[in-house]
């Protein structure tokens, strides 16, 4: 059975989703929005990342991880919280040998999960998953679909 982690870096937090199974049939595994801890440097944020990534992808040993690929609005704080974190997510998945991916938002359309044009994906994944309060926000069902797609 396949298991992925989609993962979405924002200045605010690190969220994740576990799902396991195929696209066809997934099961929620677990999420978590993990708030970044205020007034880090830059190299205390960034083992902060670390260990965090860490302890997720050693308690769920994914087969595939993949993340959102942030790049509008591209502001210091937006480096230091987003793409910090996620140079540290692949190089922990090297470390690891798990393989990992980027998306960009933009790609998430009803086409990639072999859905009608205009279908409303966060409906599609409440249906496909459940929710799963608290937290289930647009964030995390976005995060879930990153999820999904690594699925085979």
């Amino acid at each position: 059975m396949s298991k992925t982690i989609g993962f979405t870096f924002s200045v605010n937090g690190l969220h994740y989703v576990a799902l396991e199974g195929t696209k066809n049939t997934p099961s929620f595994v677990t999420k978590n929005k993990i708030p970044l801890p205020p007034n880090l440097s830059i190299a205390e944020l960034t083992e902060w990342y670390q260990t965090q990534i860490d302890l997720i992808l050693n308690a769920e040993q994914p087969d595939e991880v993949n993340f959102k690929l942030s790049i509008n609005n591209v502001t210091f704080d937006m480096v230091q919280k987003v793409y910090y974190g996620q140079g540290i997510l692949n190089l922990v998945c090297k470390k690891k040998n798990i393989p990992v991916e980027y998306i960009s938002g933009n790609s998430l359309t009803p086409n990639k999960f072999g859905l009608a044009k205009g279908t409303d994906l966060h409906t599609f994944i409440d249906t496909k998953i459940g929710t799963h309060p608290p937290h289930w926000d647009k964030t995390m069902k976005d995060t879930a679909l990153i999820a999904l797609n690594m699925l085979p």
